[in-house]
C-alpha cells in the first residue's frame, strides 16, 4: 500500500514542481523542490538498504553451505578431499569491492566437487545438501 503511494509522489511532486516554476508563488516553489529532492534521497537510500538485506541473504545462505559441507566432510574423515578443495576454493576466490566475486558459484562449485570425490570413494558419506536440516 505505501509502495504505490511513494510510486505516485515520485511522478507527482517533480511535476507539480516544474509546473509551480513558472506559476506559483515562492514559498510553494521552495515546499514542492525540497519535497521532491528528499523524496529521491528517501528512494534512493531504501533502495541502497534492500539491495545489501539481498547480500547478505546471499552470503550467509552460501557461507551456511560452505560450513556444513566442511562439518560433514571432517566427520566423515574425508579430510584430504577436503583440504585439496578448500585450497582450490582460496585459489579461485578473489575478493572484491567491486561486485560479489561469484561467491555462491564458487561454493557450489567447491561441494559438488566433493560431493563427487566421496561418490567415487562409496565407504565416504554424503558430504552435503543444499537445503540444511
Amino acid at each position: 500500500m505505501l509502495l504505490p503511494f511513494i510510486i505516485i509522489l515520485l511522478v507527482v511532486l517533480p511535476t507539480a514542481w516544474l509546473i509551480c516554476e513558472f506559476r506559483s508563488p515562492r514559498w510553494i516553489r521552495i515546499i514542492l523542490g525540497v519535497s521532491s529532492l528528499a523524496l529521491s534521497f528517501v528512494v534512493a537510500w531504501g533502495v541502497g538498504l534492500i539491495s545489501q538485506f539481498n547480500y547478505n541473504a546471499w552470503y550467509g545462505g552460501a557461507s551456511s553451505r560452505l560450513i556444513d559441507t566442511v562439518i560433514l566432510n571432517v566427520e566423515s574423515g574425508n579430510q584430504d578431499a577436503l583440504l585439496r578443495e578448500l585450497r582450490q576454493l582460496k585459489t579461485d576466490y578473489h575478493p572484491t569491492y567491486e561486485n560479489r566475486a561469484r561467491y555462491d558459484e564458487l561454493v557450489d562449485q567447491f561441494v559438488e566437487r566433493l560431493k563427487l570425490s566421496s561418490s567415487k570413494d562409496p565407504a565416504a558419506k554424503p558430504t552435503s545438501t543444499k537445503n540444511p536440516p
